[in-house]
């Protein structure tokens, strides 16, 4: 941010009040976007004392002067506007100039093609007011006019200027005078080659045929724009009462705002301003004639309606239009509906209202910022970082671990960068539209321009160079609402002498696959890139990235000597289509589960609805076939320790063959013969070897702390006597064959010695089945 010392004394008197509370004073300050950077040395003479400032604000060069910030000072407390009226020209009112007239040569007009020019009159000038000159002139020019490219000034001693003065173009080594600290007359090459001034700022016009001199009519040189004055009629001196100001350069609106500048900061310290006429061959965008100082600005609107919005208040068009005014501004209130919209015509010394919201600014300084109070958030949030934060984090990373350097650049760049060294149309990039510098002028639309600066300065560096960056690139798209885009990139750069397609296409392959994304490539043709060796990324259908061999004539542009790969991506694309991936892959997984639980509840209700319909007495009749059979035959399996084989008689004239894993519990003898109840109709399994043919029923019981199962037994009944459900009557035909779940599906109980199912008793041959020692226990 611009810095400026101001004399104390002066600062003062052109403020018209003195602060002696230091502390005070720094908060009048920032009505100017400025604080107190450095308090005067009371040690030094009273004539000798600076206060230095630090200005925040880059779109005010108007306040980098002494005369600027107290100008503002004044009118923020409410000091009635300087009228300028008397020698500012605008559209309609051009004011008389005398004889004072300058001409600009037609062959400037691709050198240097811009002059403007007044007259400072009136009153001495003193050592404080000459210093304050010298500052304003460099801070204007290195700051404001990008290092004397677009502004340079001039101030001369108008007593020894012969009127017309002229613009000239002239031949750099016939053309000669002695520029100031210069040691004699020098051609203006020389000038160029040797003077310090030519050093430093040779650079402008070194490549032209011509360079631009500034002469009076007598032919006598007062400059060589924009390096040095001459040592004749460029050397201002204490006590000079009539000064000749001229500026020069290649931007006119520029070259006006300053002119209004510096002219308004004298016209405010009691000098009077002589206009004069510039005559161009050629149109400056405001005439080929110009009379100077011009109020050229325009004015801005802005609704009370969106100010109180904008500002959380509720203020009135009084206290809207004393606001604006005390910020320099001339204010026109008109009604629109219901609405009330301020048009705001700024001072000639501002330029800086681009939008409603730069009127709602002033209007925010000029309220005074302690009228605005401190206020709670009415919504709680819990501080975050952005996701395109985290995957931006992610890539870098990534990018990291493939051996390259981090690098940090700026947004705005130069058409130069962007445009012109990376051989591209520009048809897509956007510009700024009224620009502090040329070097910030445009938008950035890719970050291979920006590693490209790097990598220019790096030449004496130990080869590979790996560079990259992750961040904002935007360009123009017509189908954005704003006709913009900006997006999260990231570009790569790899400089070296074995740089080459397969090592680019070798990091992408590395830097996607550990992005978890799938990839295609695609054949390109842009211009930065060797036709052949290069390649556009596609994922999903679209290209979102591109990377190649760059081109010779890009290489050379940079002054870069050894071959180069580059790269970029389109960082925000592929997040987004990782979240839509994984967010179709936890929709699948979802409707997956979704299905499987909905079976799961179908199935489930499907077994309540039966339950509920479920009748086991109806089942018992239905399917399951009990009956009575005699154990005649009781064998060992060889194969199972806990199996008997049993032969049995069950009545249907053919033995009955079934295994149990009695062994533990009873012993042969105590089987044989034993008229047994078993499941007649369960279709037959294979055990150890041997088909068993149905199940003896039994239950468990304890005895002295042993377990011990008796046999449910109907000793009356003959073998093939059917067990049914006591009170059944009649006879149902049953399944030959049933599964062990169906013979499951009704309950087999002893409820009080009495064997049950179905809730009901079992009853072979008219009588109950009893159980001599289990009372209550299941039937297994």
């Amino acid at each position: 941010m611009p810095k400026i010392e101001v004399n104390e004394k002066l600062f003062w008197n052109l403020l018209g009040t003195k602060y002696n509370d230091w502390e005070l004073f720094e908060k009048k300050l920032t009505s100017a976007k400025a604080e107190l950077d450095e308090k005067p040395n009371m040690e030094d003479k009273e004539d000798d004392r600076v206060i230095k400032i630090e200005l925040n604000d880059t779109n005010r060069p108007d306040l980098w002067s002494t005369g600027g910030i107290t100008r503002c000072l004044r009118e923020h407390e409410g000091a009635k506007h300087s009228d300028y009226s008397k020698f500012m020209s605008k559209a309609g009112d051009l004011k008389d100039t005398g004889s004072r007239d300058a001409y600009v040569d037609p062959e400037l007009r691709y050198i240097r093609p811009y002059m403007v020019s007044f007259v400072i009159s009136g009153k001495a000038i003193d050592n404080a007011m000459l210093i304050d000159i010298m500052q304003t002139q460099e801070k204007l020019c290195w700051n404001f006019g990008r290092k004397r490219k677009t502004v340079s000034m001039g101030v001369y001693r108008q007593a020894n200027v012969k009127w017309p003065i002229h613009f000239n173009a002239c031949d750099p080594d016939t053309m000669k005078f002695q520029p100031l600290q210069g040691e004699g007359v020098q051609t203006l090459r020389e000038i160029v080659e040797t003077h310090p001034k030519g050093k430093e700022y040779g650079h402008i016009i070194k490549d032209f045929k011509k360079y631009p001199v500034l002469q009076d009519d007598k032919g006598e040189v007062m400059s060589m724009a924009p390096i040095i004055n001459s040592a004749t009629l460029g050397q201002v001196e204490i006590g000079d009462k009539e000064l000749v100001v001229e500026l020069t350069g290649a931007d006119m609106k520029d070259l006006m705002l300053s002119a209004n500048i510096v002219a308004c900061d004298f016209a405010d310290a009691g000098y009077e301003i002589l206009p004069v006429k510039v005559h161009h061959e050629y149109d400056t965008g405001f005439g080929k004639d110009v009379t100077i100082p011009y109020y050229f600005q325009d004015t801005t609107d802005a609704k009370l309606s969106a100010i109180n919005k904008k500002l959380g208040e509720e203020l009135t068009e009084a206290q809207v239009t004393d606001a604006l005014q005390r910020m320099g501004n001339t204010v026109t209130v008109k009604k629109e509906g219901n609405e009330t919209v301020f048009t705001v015509a700024p001072a000639p010394y501002r330029n800086d209202f681009l939008h409603e919201v730069d009127v709602i600014e002033d209007v925010m300084i000029g309220m005074g910022l302690d009228y605005f109070k401190p206020a709670k958030p009415n919504d709680f949030t819990i501080g975050r970082l952005l996701p395109v934060t985290l995957y931006s984090r992610k890539v870098k990373n990534i990018l990291a671990g493939l051996g390259y350097q981090e690098m940090i650049f700026n947004y705005l760049g130069s058409k130069k960068t962007y445009i012109d060294n990376m051989g591209v149309d520009g048809s897509n990039v956007i510009e700024i539209a009224n620009p502090m510098s040329e070097n910030y002028q445009f938008i950035r639309p890719s970050i291979i321009a920006s590693l490209f600066e790097a990598e220019a300065q790096s030449g004496n560096a130990v080869y590979p160079h790996k560079i990259f960056e992750v961040g904002k690139i935007a360009y123009i798209d017509p189908s954005e609402n704003t006709g913009t885009k900006t997006i999260q990139s990231l570009g790569f750069l790899t400089a070296s002498n074995n740089a080459n397609f397969n090592e680019a296409a070798s990091e992408v392959s590395t830097i996607l696959y550990y992005l978890d994304h799938k990839y295609e490539v695609v054949e390109t043709n842009d211009p930065r890139f060797i036709p052949g060796r290069q390649a556009g990324i596609m994922v999903n259908g679209k290209q979102c990235g591109i990377f190649g061999e760059i081109h010779p004539q890009i290489l050379e542009n940079w002054t870069v000597g050894v071959p180069c790969v580059a790269g970029e991506i389109d960082v925000e694309y592929i997040m987004e289509a990782t979240a839509k991936a994984e967010d179709k892959a936890t929709r699948e997984a979802a409707a997956k589960n979704d299905a499987k639980a909905a079976e799961k509840k179908a199935a489930e209700d499907a077994a309540q609805s039966e339950a509920a319909a479920f009748d086991p007495v109806e089942h018992f009749n239905k399917y399951i076939e009990l009956r009575v059979a005699k154990i005649e035959k009781v064998e060992t399996n060889p194969q199972g320790d806990k199996l008997y084989i049993e032969t049995m008689d069950d009545g249907s004239g053919r033995p009955r063959i079934i295994q149990s894993g009695l062994r533990p519990y009873l012993k042969e003898e105590e089987l044989l013969g034993k008229h047994v109840i078993i499941a007649a109709n369960l279709a037959p399994r294979k055990m150890k070897g041997v088909e068993s043919h149905g199940m003896l029923l039994a239950s468990d019981y304890t005895e002295n702390g042993v377990e011990k199962v008796e046999l449910l037994t109907a000793p009356w009944a003959a073998p093939g006597t059917i067990v049914t459900l006591e009170g059944f009557e009649g006879a149902v035909e049953k399944p030959a064959k049933i599964d062990i779940d169906r013979f499951c599906k009704v309950e087999y109980k002893v409820i009080n010695h009495v064997a049950h199912s179905a809730g009901k008793a079992l009853v072979a041959g008219g009588k109950k089945i009893t159980l001599e020692k289990v009372e209550n226990a299941e039937i297994e």
